[in-house]
């Protein structure tokens, strides 16, 4: 039966750490210690407190207390390297004087080294997803506006038609009134600057449509 015992401060209860921990102890254990009879029959049982009290036991002699520090420093390798500690050990070389920046760095900011590496590879990333996200703002931008672009062309094409339309009907009226007066230049006792000022403001709106529709070749591509 197992008896009760204080929890280990070095070993998780949360988790699964006592599983390894046992596994540890089954694969590593010298035959001497697994030995004892009633000790091998308990680690049949898995469970924390069945790990508690095997760290006790071998807590015991001298033996025993050397295989329990192997035990934590293979468990702090263990949990270094494990994928829930969000961390991958890796190797690379640098130049000496990035590694003389590095430890000045380092030592100015009171981070380790690794800390620095970190901090510049983040805030790195964080520049270039800026910048993507700027370039994407930007291109959704240009897209809208060739859009609004195109819109306002198909309105002034639709109104230069209209009055396209008008100036064609008005030069036949000229054309017959020509003809029906047979003079090219028939008489008129009106107001020329009236006539000047009304025939301003109708080329006005044909040359208006012209100007817009030239702008159009002169959109910016969308790619």
């Amino acid at each position: 039966m197992i008896k009760d015992r204080n929890e280990l401060k070095w070993l998780r209860r949360s988790g699964d750490e006592w599983r390894w921990v046992q596994q540890y102890i089954s694969r590593h254990a010298d035959a001497r210690m697994r030995g004892n009879t009633e000790r091998f029959a308990r680690r049949k049982v898995e469970g924390y407190d069945q790990v508690v009290v095997d760290i006790a036991d071998f807590e015991q002699t001298t033996e025993g207390l050397k295989f329990v520090t192997r035990l934590k420093n293979a468990l702090r390798q263990h949990r270094y390297r494990s994928a829930s500690n969000s961390r991958k050990p890796c190797t690379f070389s640098l130049p000496n004087s990035t590694r003389a920046n590095l430890s000045r760095l380092s030592k100015a900011n009171w981070v380790t080294e690794t800390a620095v590496i970190t901090t510049l590879i983040d805030d790195a990333e964080w520049a270039a997803r800026k910048h993507t996200e700027r370039e994407k703002s930007f291109k959704t931008s240009l897209t809208l506006e060739r859009k609004r672009s195109e819109l306002a062309l198909e309105a002034a094409n639709a109104q230069l038609e209209q009055t396209m339309k008008h100036l064609e009907r008005a030069t036949e009226q000229l054309v017959m009134w020509e003809l029906a007066m047979e003079s090219e230049h028939p008489p008129f006792n009106g107001d020329q600057e009236k006539i000047r000022q009304e025939v301003e403001k109708r080329l006005k709106k044909v040359k208006t449509m012209n100007a817009i529709i030239a702008l159009s070749y002169a959109l910016p591509n969308e790619n």
